[in-house]
């Protein structure tokens, strides 16, 4: 089954979409690393300003007090006296640091001098939340800014694309045996230039395919009716013959002439039935198939009396089911007339299991290139070598009959050792 592909709205969503994440993204990680350089950099540089100029004072005035404000907190330790200083700060080493030990994580900056340390703790809980009101607000409205912009694209592209989806959903509703004639009114009106070509080509396209059809439909017509008539001669002429006094000889001609006859009766309705304008007959009531494969076997076998040939059947089960007759023995005809056409010498089986009707030989088998192209009209491996004549056209017209009846048609074969032919009449035929 081929792979549903999305239509082109859903792609607009993604990559609006996409972009809009790598967007927010870039912008987040831009104000988490501002964050950063602030924490690392700009708060550090102020502590170690503070322990300066704290320093210098305390140079000038050893009883200078201690910085106290509302997010910095000042303590000195003396050598040998840490009483002064919370435990958990009198642990850190000099430099700067964040106290993990603290639930608010506060930044610590340790400094000594004159045999003293001094301790700054900054709370920067009050900061942090000057930061994420003052970062998160201009945030929200770049973001804004950004998103804005790609909806209006978004609607923008989907406008500019929308002729080509009406497009596609109106030729999903196209049915080409109900002709070729769309209207295309509603789409033209906001159609562009690349989908007035499109609508273009189609109608162009569309109306090159009618008048293919249409010469098809009158070729198999005319073709049909011109050669009943030769036909309807060599019918006769046989009749006059059969009525005459012949010698064995003669009669084994013309005895081998009747069944060639009705073949080419059967082809051609078969031709007719496969037109567009035909519709081949169903039986009422199922028919039982291994009758007529019987039937048609003996039909092939008085023409190919000739051949050192052990032709075996085997009936596992009685297969019946609702089919055109006339049909289902084109079909089996060419099967079973290849498998004899195709084998000097050797064996022919043939099986009927469960809904298959099996047909295989010794015979010289396919190549597997040719085997690739056993349905193309007209194709025969290795023409000029073969002594069987014939057109080419019997495995096309058995592959066109078994696709319009639901019938499933397989070939399997192995040049030099024989071909394995299977026909599976669906239960549900009707």
């Amino acid at each position: 089954m081929a792979k549903k592909q999305k239509r082109i709205h859903h792609k607009l969503i993604k990559a609006m979409l996409i972009q809009l994440v790598l967007i927010s993204g870039v912008t987040l990680l831009s104000v988490y690393g501002a964050g950063k350089v602030v924490e690392k950099v700009l708060i550090k540089q102020a502590l170690e300003g503070e322990a300066e100029f704290y320093w210098q004072h305390y140079e000038q005035d050893p009883n200078s007090n201690l910085p106290k404000t509302l997010n910095l907190t000042g303590y000195m330790e003396q050598e040998g006296d840490k009483q002064a200083v919370p435990e958990d700060l009198a642990k850190l080493p000099l430099g700067y640091q964040r106290l993990e030990t603290r639930e608010k994580r506060p930044l610590v900056h340790v400094s000594q001098r004159h045999g003293k340390k001094l301790y700054l703790v900054f709370e920067e809980g009050q900061v942090a939340k000057l930061a994420l009101f003052f970062g998160i607000t201009p945030l929200a409205l770049v973001l804004l800014i950004i998103y804005l912009p790609a909806w209006i694209s978004y609607h923008m592209a989907k406008r500019a694309v929308s002729p080509v989806i009406k497009l596609s959903r109106k030729m999903e509703s196209v049915d080409g045996h109900e002709g070729f004639e769309i209207d295309f009114s509603d789409i033209e009106r906001d159609a562009n230039a690349e989908v007035d070509v499109l609508l273009n080509a189609f109608k162009k396209y569309a109306k090159q395919v009618e008048e293919y059809v249409e010469r098809e439909k009158n070729f198999t017509r005319y073709a049909s009716h011109e050669l009943r008539t030769p036909l309807a001669v060599l019918k006769g002429s046989l009749s006059v013959l059969d009525r005459q006094d012949l010698s064995e000889r003669q009669q084994t001609v013309v005895d081998r002439m009747h069944p060639m006859i009705k073949d080419m009766e059967g082809l051609l309705e078969a031709l007719l039935l496969l037109s567009r304008d035909q519709t081949p007959e169903i039986s009422d009531k199922p028919v039982l198939l291994n009758d007529l494969v019987e039937q048609q076997l003996r039909q092939i076998e008085k023409i190919n009396v000739g051949k050192d040939i052990n032709v075996t059947t085997v009936y596992q089960d009685q297969i019946k089911a609702k089919v055109s007759k006339r049909l289902f023995c084109i079909c089996l005809n060419n099967i079973i007339s290849n498998a004899f056409n195709y084998t000097d010498k050797g064996e022919l089986v043939i099986t009927l299991r469960g809904r298959d009707i099996i047909v295989e030989d010794t015979g010289c088998g396919i190549h597997p290139d040719a085997l690739k192209r056993v349905y193309e009209p007209f194709f025969r491996e290795d023409r000029e070598s073969m002594k069987v004549k014939g057109f080419g056209l019997g495995l096309p017209i058995v592959n066109r009959v078994c696709q319009q009846m639901d019938w499933k048609l397989s070939i399997e074969s192995e040049k030099g050792k024989g071909t394995k032919v299977t026909l599976t009449v669906p239960e549900s035929v009707s």
